[in-house]
């Protein structure tokens, strides 16, 4: 089998994901989005928000609400949805689950929530993920939002080929990491806890915490076990 590339470099698909966020938010009214790019086991990275605080994806991190989230793009990748809003009857998953999830986005003054997945000769490639805010404004349209997930999804077909991804076996790719975050990121892959590893480097749990998140962010990950995988594939030799 033939491996799939990426037929751009990440910093132009970077700069559209950033208009593309600013756009949608501003077409549909939405307070926060965030764009990012969906690898081949539908897990997302590349992150570029638009207006979402920090504070909310710290949160979201720390809480490990992806275990939660029904609009996490592992979830929408198999059902052939365009635009698709917290409160939409298609949207499945556990009940509880979905309670969790809109509980923590209503912590930050949510109202609405909507989820965009693109797709390019039906693969998932990429996704936007959109909130409202405030007791007053607009909410999710599906109408609308399909519409723009159109338009939005024409011009992103042409920044890949064949509905290539970026893939763990790039062999031209390169850890954005430091030499501490490396470090820390080995010793997650050995087993260790975030008290084992502050003990193992002589630093504090919270240093390891902090270091975890900005790890998190740069490899478009929300979990450890997809640091894990994420790492492990990005460092494989190709052909090995």
């Amino acid at each position: 089998m033939t491996r799939e590339k990426n037929t751009v470099t990440d910093a132009p698909l970077a700069s559209f994901g950033a208009q593309t966020a600013s756009f949608v938010s501003q077409v549909l009214s939405a307070d926060w989005s965030c764009f990012y790019q969906v690898d081949e086991h539908s897990q997302p990275f590349g992150f570029q928000a638009h207006r979402t605080p920090w504070a909310v994806r710290e949160a979201y991190l720390k809480h490990d609400i992806a275990r939660s989230d029904p609009m996490h793009p592992a979830c929408l990748a198999g059902q052939n949805i365009r635009f698709l809003s917290i409160f939409d009857g298609r949207l499945s998953g556990p009940l509880q689950s979905r309670r969790t999830y809109w509980n923590f986005l209503s912590s930050f003054g949510a109202r609405d929530a909507a989820e965009m997945i693109f797709r390019v000769r039906g693969r998932p490639v990429a996704g936007l993920s959109l909130v409202w805010v405030g007791k007053s404004g607009a909410c999710a349209e599906r109408h609308q939002g399909e519409v723009v997930q159109s338009y939005v999804e024409f011009n992103l077909s042409p920044y890949f080929r064949e509905a290539a991804v970026r893939t763990s076996e790039d062999s031209g790719m390169r850890l954005p990491l430091t030499e501490r975050e490396l470090g820390i990121v080995q010793l997650i892959c050995d087993g260790l806890t975030n008290a084992q590893i502050a003990h193992r480097l002589n630093i504090g749990v919270s240093t390891v915490k902090t270091h975890l998140l900005h790890v998190f962010d740069k490899l478009g990950v929300q979990t450890r076990a997809a640091l894990v995988s994420r790492f492990l594939s990005l460092t494989r030799r190709p052909n090995a």
